[in-house]
């Protein structure tokens, strides 16, 4: 049999071997016999002045920088052009790579589900600031979602623009609640709860734009967005248009002290308020919303079908707050079918606690918690263990209303995470799903394991 990997390292010794200049351990390159194999070294390599420099070096991961930004001038109104030596390009490529191993255990008339091991999760990224006339940044996330290629993402963004903040144009996720704002890669659960899974649209091409006020503790937002990508969850419809708000408050800062005369226990260190809405218009086509237990290796469990109706609205409220290791979180989501007349709500609450005593970063930028990076990571020479997480969470959608009987799903779930490092990390859960009607009717026990690995 053919080893590929094998024809690499032959490929990579010969080279070794015959570039001139490689000193060999045998060989002094001062020898004539050196000289005459190898004879005088090769003469550098320049590039054409109008060419960047580029430089590709480590930095809490693989960076990259295309030095020499241009510079116009003009001097008596005579254009002048200069390279200033500082990055035009300054970015960074990484990887997404999530691995899930999943078994189930069906009772109540539930059918069987199989177990399976799958990459939940496979991405190329790269993002960075390019700088001209003014700085944009820009971010690509593309590869493999759950056995398909998929583009998470892929915008371009400029700040501090007058009178409207920060605007954001390509291949977004629309900001419909706080759960579906963070990145996976920091999410304490394997999946988002069935609410959230059910009632958010894909990744679309769409424009939005946010601004901050009150010493950026108030944010709002407001999206438009075209037709996107079909997911294997969620809404389904396939919008001709939305529109899609919202608004967050940071009612209590992490660095702020109780106003005199409080007592340090009468708020959590950190608390977060917002709402938001979403408005769908589908033309003449239909919509649909589906939910799975918490697991993408699980079927389907709720399911409304196709629906003949024009336009929907989905409003959501959201909580979440911070007492040191304790963090807790929750989303109330309603979605209301135009002409149809028929209304489905969902709900989840959610807490998690540090248990090596390390407190979860909350992100302005996104009005949502942000990545945790353990204060002790994993090393056996200096004997530290990174950090453990233990949470908990229940969540309930109902797709049940008249004539449509999609099912409505209860869930149990509790998980533990163990982060090695700002880049690698583990996560185990198990989860009962209670489902009454819809594709899976009974209950579905889930026990989940997923390795994660984020450059």
């Amino acid at each position: 049999m053919r080893r590929p990997g094998a024809r690499v390292v032959l490929a990579l010794l010969a080279a070794w071997l015959v570039v001139p200049g490689c000193t060999r351990p045998w060989q002094d390159p001062r020898s004539p016999t050196a000289a005459a194999m190898h004879g005088p070294p090769p003469p550098p390599v320049r590039l054409p002045r109008w060419l960047p420099r580029a430089e590709v070096f480590w930095e809490s991961g693989p960076r990259y920088r295309f030095l020499d930004r241009p510079d116009v001038t003009l001097d008596g109104w005579r254009p002048g052009f200069s390279l200033t030596g500082e990055p035009v390009i300054d970015g960074r490529i990484g990887v997404k790579l999530h691995l899930d191993a999943a078994g189930f255990a069906s009772a109540g008339g539930a059918e069987d589900v199989p177990s399976d091991v799958a990459v939940r999760r496979a991405f190329l990224t790269s993002s960075g600031v390019f700088r001209l006339v003014r700085p944009v940044h820009y971010n690509l996330e593309f590869g493999f979602l759950q056995r398909s290629f998929y583009l998470d993402s892929a915008w371009l963004m400029w700040r501090d623009v007058p009178w409207v903040g920060t605007i954001r144009f390509g291949a977004l996720d629309a900001p419909l609640g706080f759960e579906n704002r963070m990145s996976s890669r920091d999410r304490t659960f394997l999946e988002m709860p069935a609410p959230v899974q059910a009632f958010v649209p894909a990744t679309s091409l769409g424009l939005f734009a946010r601004r901050r006020f009150l010493d950026e503790r108030l944010s709002a937002g407001l999206g438009w967005y075209s037709v996107g990508q079909r997911r294997d969850v969620g809404d389904q419809s396939r919008a001709v248009a939305r529109v899609v708000g919202r608004t967050s408050y940071l009612v209590r800062a992490h660095d702020e002290a109780p106003a005199a005369g409080a007592a340090a226990t009468a708020w959590p260190e950190l608390l977060h308020v917002g709402m938001a809405g979403a408005y769908t218009f589908a033309g003449a086509d239909q919509m649909q919303y589906q939910s799975r237990p918490e697991s993408f290796l699980a079927p389907l469990a709720v399911d409304t079908g196709s629906i003949d109706a024009a336009s929907a609205y989905v409003l959501g409220l959201e909580i979440a707050g911070r007492r040191g290791p304790l963090s807790f979180q929750s989303e109330y989501l309603h979605a209301f079918v135009d002409g149809a007349g028929h209304t489905f709500p969902g709900f989840y609450v959610a807490a998690a606690y540090l248990l090596t005593g390390e407190q979860r970063p909350y992100d302005r930028e996104q009005a949502t918690f942000g990545q945790l990076v353990p204060a002790r990571p994993l090393s056996l020479r200096a004997r530290t263990f990174g950090a453990v997480e233990g949470a908990g969470r229940w969540s309930w959608v109902d797709l049940d209303d008249g004539a449509v009987e999609g099912g409505r799903l209860h869930e149990v779930t509790a998980g533990l995470n163990w982060y090695w490092n700002r880049w690698v990390r583990w996560q185990a859960g198990y989860s009962l799903a209670f489902v009454d009607g819809g594709p899976l009717d009974g209950r579905l026990h889930v026990f989940q394991a997923r390795f994660q690995l984020v450059l």
